[in-house]
């Protein structure tokens, strides 16, 4: 089994994680399931904003896939427990290709992320 490695401390990145994938993990597991493990044990630092937060909220709220029982409400209080809360700042120059996603942009600038995991697929052409 893959061990992601302790990184808590100097030099862990920061990442945005997309609702998507925090909702697959949730879902089906798999790829998805492990960048939430990296994240519980240190592999990375995640950000979140109140707006991603209450978006995960919001999807997981609706979705009729899963039952969301205490396990899962514990879990995901973890996951926003040991993000950093950002206040993103706005950015009018810069276009992120889903414009209801622009707010993932604004919140890794601002935080300083290394990267967005999410599990959509962007066109190659625009660099994002």
């Amino acid at each position: 089994m893959f061990q992601w490695p302790n990184l808590s401390g100097v030099g862990v990145k920061r990442a945005v994680v997309d609702t998507n994938v925090i909702v697959s993990a949730f879902i089906a597991g798999g790829a998805p399931q492990r960048v939430i493990q990296a994240w519980i044990t240190g592999g990375f630092q995640a950000v979140i904003s109140k707006e991603l937060r209450d978006e995960v909220n919001l999807v997981l709220k609706r979705t009729k896939i899963i039952k969301f029982d205490s396990k899962r409400r514990v879990l995901l209080g973890t996951l926003f427990n040991q993000a950093l809360m950002v206040l993103p700042q706005p950015l009018d120059a810069i276009v992120f290709p889903d414009p209801d996603d622009h707010f993932l942009l604004e919140l890794a600038i601002t935080a300083q992320a290394s990267f967005i995991v999410t599990r959509r697929k962007f066109d190659q052409k625009s660099g994002l």
